[in-house]
């Protein structure tokens, strides 16, 4: 009996908890003061907020060429043996589905470490990053990003031996959702 007290007892915590986050909307609970989003941004605790008249910016060119070089490092890319499945038209940027297959078999001796995507047109351009091990047994990945704009989308997979695998495609979006 003890047991159901304590558990309706967190229910009940964890709803007034809810129901004052509610009714502060806009606000942020930050230790245990709540401050709106502007004092947040004026303490330095939070990146200050984006005005809604502001448009966001996509990552420059040298942004993205860095995180490709970081990641490719001295090694030659080959644009071959890595797939990207989407549609090059999107008609809701805000969920847009993206698939990348390995086209090798996938052994012990032969496997991806790590596969990255990068959106080469948003503001922060490396979209997730997916790490393997040879358990794995295929390279086959699916997830859904946000597009700020129409642009290239990037795949590079490390492999096991060093090579590093790349795709790329263009996708153009209706209307961009990043600042949704």
């Amino acid at each position: 009996m003890a047991r159901k007290h304590e558990r309706r007892e967190f229910l009940r915590i964890l709803s007034m908890t809810a129901l004052g986050t509610a009714l502060y909307s806009g606000g942020i609970i930050s230790g245990l003061s709540l401050l709106t989003r502007t004092a947040q941004a004026q303490s330095g605790s939070a990146p200050a907020p984006v005005a809604q008249e502001e448009a966001l910016q996509g990552a420059s060119m040298a942004e993205v060429q860095a995180l490709i070089d970081n990641f490719v490092g001295d090694k030659e890319v080959i644009d071959e043996g890595l797939r990207m499945i989407m549609d090059p038209l999107a008609s809701n940027p805000s969920s847009i589905p993206i698939k990348a297959v390995l086209d090798e078999e996938m052994s012990e001796s032969n496997y991806c470490e790590e596969l990255i995507f990068i959106t080469e047109g948003n503001p922060i351009p490396l979209a997730c990053r997916f790490k393997f091990t040879p358990l794995a047994g295929t390279t086959e990945v699916s997830f859904r990003t946000r597009l700020i704009d129409a642009q290239y989308i990037r795949a590079l997979a490390r492999m096991n031996d060093g090579r590093i695998l790349s795709a790329r495609r263009y996708v153009t979006v209706v209307a961009g959702a990043c600042g949704m």
